[in-house]
């Protein structure tokens, strides 16, 4: 009986995930934020941008893993407007031509900590999650326990970057280092989003099978909850404070192993899921069932005080992603002789 409960439970969380596998909203602003605030860290020096060429033993969808710089190549461009961006004293170049083939260390952060999400992630490797599932990228932004029973390899995602990031440094290639670290920020980003770990309580994941519309509530929970991070850094009355929050917060570096780092993240995520959780379904209650959540119903919702909770719990799940992402980028950048 008990064999069948998690079988049962683990063909509900596959079905959930189908429609929730979203990630935080404004990826790439947040990681700026994170990189360009720790004491120390020369954020501003260039690096010359270097051909790909490393051997790797993920898949990715055909013609979605970019290996050329976005910004060399004119396919990205900085928002010199950015609300975020312009209250650093950092200068962005007005043509974004980059001078002699270098780039600066916060650009590509601020690039390519959001490029996981651009679909390259879109093939699966896991038998069952590619059954049920399709094609997604569920599989490598989340992570599920159950029981003895692990499934998805968000992990195992930030694992392999943070690899590949510190045998580029190894090699003595700056560029790729910095770059493969920003692509696993970026799967630390997302495991610390709760509603990547936990996709809802047990009765709803359980009503999720007679029930559909609590296919839309779910959904819409977990994009309120990737949307309330780009509410808060641009439109939240908070902005400048939580920016703050991001910038203040020290580092933490842990005595463990990568592996023991990223599970203790997971376990961080698991248990703020239930309190936030609840704090979103208070705040937007029959919206989640009928849409997604908008920016005006979030400042509705900040002026009537129903944020407030949501505010205070996110405060200490960012200021403990913050902490652990500059904690990891001590550790992994080498230290300049």
């Amino acid at each position: 009986m008990r064999h069948l409960f998690i079988s049962l439970l683990f063909l509900i969380i596959l079905l959930v995930f189908q429609i929730t596998a979203f990630s935080w909203s404004s990826h790439g602003v947040f990681t700026f934020l994170v990189v360009t605030s720790i004491d120390g860290f020369d954020y501003s020096k260039l690096v010359e941008i270097s051909e790909y060429s490393y051997s790797e033993s993920r898949n990715y969808k055909a013609g979605r893993y970019i290996t050329h710089d976005l910004v060399q190549k004119g396919e990205k461009k900085i928002d010199r407007e950015d609300d975020v961006l312009q209250e650093t004293d950092i200068e962005i170049v007005p043509d974004l031509v980059l001078s002699d083939g270098k780039i600066p260390v916060w650009m590509i952060f601020l690039v390519y900590s959001s490029l996981p999400d651009n679909g390259m992630d879109f093939v699966e490797d896991n038998f069952l999650a590619s059954l049920f599932l399709g094609e997604t990228q569920a599989n490598r932004h989340g992570y599920f326990k159950v029981s003895f029973f692990e499934y998805f390899e968000g992990d195992k995602s930030f694992l392999h970057f943070l690899r590949m990031s510190k045998n580029a440094f190894n090699k003595g290639d700056m560029y790729w280092g910095y770059r493969f670290l920003a692509y696993a920020l970026h799967y630390l980003e997302d495991l610390m989003q709760p509603y990547h770990v936990r996709p809802g309580t047990v009765p709803e994941m359980l009503t999720y099978l007679f029930d559909g519309r609590m296919k839309t509530f779910l959904r819409n929970a977990h994009f309120a909850y990737d949307d309330y991070m780009t509410f808060l850094l641009y439109f939240s009355k908070h902005k400048y404070a939580f920016r703050e929050l991001v910038k203040s917060t020290k580092p933490l570096i842990l005595p463990v192993s990568d592996d023991q780092l990223i599970y203790e993240a997971i376990v961080y995520s698991y248990t703020s899921f239930f309190a936030i959780h609840e704090e979103i379904k208070k705040a937007f209650g029959t919206i989640l069932s009928e849409r997604r959540v908008r920016i005006e119903d979030f400042q509705k919702a900040e002026e009537e005080g129903k944020l407030d909770n949501l505010y205070k719990l996110t405060k200490k799940l960012v200021s403990a992603l913050t902490s652990l992402a500059k904690g990891i980028i001590i550790t992994t950048v080498p230290i300049p002789k």
